[in-house]
């Protein structure tokens, strides 16, 4: 449940920069783009990558997450600064973001270009967070038994 609350607060914080038109979910979009459902530039879609489960106790479990923003940008300038500056709304409005209770706040860790798509630029941002996730169902419980003591006295 976690990671829908982080989400859903993301696309919220990323459709309010203006200039970003779609947002959405990492489906790796940019290479797959004949296949996809259209959608317009700029973007920025959420890659969620998880490592580091722990087991706390009682169904919760802690994990670190590293959350990639992808921001695609598609020019036909022989140099598009505007890229840049959309690059550092998106770091304002995500940096030290905090989503929920259940999850830390985010702090930028990386960032890397792909330009490996005609006229598309891919910057690609990682920010991290650490997560508690609690599985709310009984059934994953362990009941303890009850054992009530009582005291005999000898005489």
């Amino acid at each position: 449940m976690s990671q829908l609350v982080i989400y859903n607060q993301l696309k919220a914080s990323l459709s309010s920069i203006k200039g970003i038109k779609t947002v959405g979910l990492w489906n790796n979009q940019f290479d797959n783009e004949k296949q996809e459902n259209a959608f317009l530039y700029p973007c920025c879609f959420i890659e969620f990558n998880n490592s580091n489960f722990v087991d706390l106790t009682l169904g919760v479990q802690q994990y670190d997450s590293i959350i990639t923003l992808h921001l695609g940008f598609e020019s036909y300038k022989d140099e598009d600064t505007f890229i840049l500056q959309l690059k550092q709304d998106v770091f304002k409005a995500v940096h030290t973001l905090q989503c929920g209770v259940s999850a830390s706040k985010l702090l930028r860790v990386d960032e890397r270009q792909n330009f490996d798509h005609d006229n598309v630029q891919d910057y690609q941002t990682d920010y991290k967070t650490t997560i508690k996730d609690a599985d709310a169902s009984p059934s994953n419980r362990t009941q303890t038994a009850s054992l009530t003591l009582v005291p005999t006295i000898h005489a």
